[in-house]
């Protein structure tokens, strides 16, 4: 991520719309699950799937995790910023932050006007010398 962080994407959907806008929000939380290991949540977000999928304006998400840390992501693409912050301070993310270690959660909105709105950074690949 730009600030240095590192999560492996372990899934990915999007939204086909009939716009041809792209996407003006990026909504990102990252939290610890409290009670439950990393692979249980991963199967738990498969059942959430479909509440957030239904708000207004959702059009992409990575769910992400650091297997090290045990900290979890979400990268949410939102057609406008509006869109986002009502997904910020909606009952699903009161939800997620009710499961979730006490002081673990961080949310981020970015509005990403014209560029492209994703913060992934390639991985750096160390290659090995060659004797």
């Amino acid at each position: 991520m730009e600030d240095g962080a590192r999560f492996r994407i372990f899934r990915h959907v999007t939204i086909r719309t009939s716009s041809s806008d792209e996407p003006q929000a990026v909504f990102i939380v990252r939290f610890r699950p409290a009670h439950v290991t990393v692979q249980a949540n991963i199967r738990f977000s498969l059942l959430t799937m479909m509440i957030f999928m239904g708000f207004r304006g959702f059009r992409e998400k990575f769910w992400c995790v650091n297997d090290e840390t045990g900290l979890c992501q979400g990268v949410y693409a939102w057609q406008t910023l509006q869109d986002a912050q009502n997904y910020a301070s909606s009952v699903a993310m009161r939800v997620m932050t009710n499961r979730s270690e006490p002081d673990s959660v961080t949310l981020k909105v970015l509005e990403q006007e014209r560029r492209k709105y994703w913060l992934f950074q390639p991985a750096q690949i160390q290659e090995s010398a060659t004797p």
